[in-house]
């Protein structure tokens, strides 16, 4: 298998992985459709767990949120895409999954998620250009 082939494969995966955790959860055809909740409120969840002392929650959800995009803002950068289209699609690769997490009831649907998953993204372009810079 050459170099390529492998990386669209691993890529593939990644986005097969990406969607069973968010979306595709055990039990996800069970519930109703249009079920699921929505907080438009930026940040209230994420910094609810953190006031009522969940601080272990409240680091998963946070860097969970910036560590699963960032391989995607990683993998388009260096794909060779630029910056601002790496992160308006990591943008719209998060609205997509939100709106899932609606209608299929598997999660809230929070923008604070878009927001997250949006500078995980970013961070991928950053470590892409720390990765190019440290291979010269």
């Amino acid at each position: 298998m050459d170099k390529r082939t492998f990386r669209i494969l691993m890529f593939s995966l990644y986005l097969f992985v990406l969607f069973r955790i968010t979306v595709f959860r055990d039990g996800w055809a069970a519930n109703g459709l249009f079920s699921g909740t929505v907080v438009w409120v930026p940040f209230q969840t994420i910094f609810g767990y953190l006031t009522k002392g969940q601080i272990g929650y409240f680091v998963y959800l946070f860097v969970g949120n910036l560590l699963w995009f960032a391989p995607f803002g990683f993998y388009l950068r260096m794909r060779g895409l630029a910056v601002w289209k790496t992160i308006l699609l990591t943008a719209a690769l998060s609205v997509l999954i939100e709106l899932l997490q609606f209608v299929f009831g598997t999660g809230c649907t929070e923008l604070e998620d878009v927001l997250l998953n949006t500078a995980g993204g970013a961070l991928g372009c950053a470590l892409a250009a720390l990765y190019r810079k440290l291979k010269k």
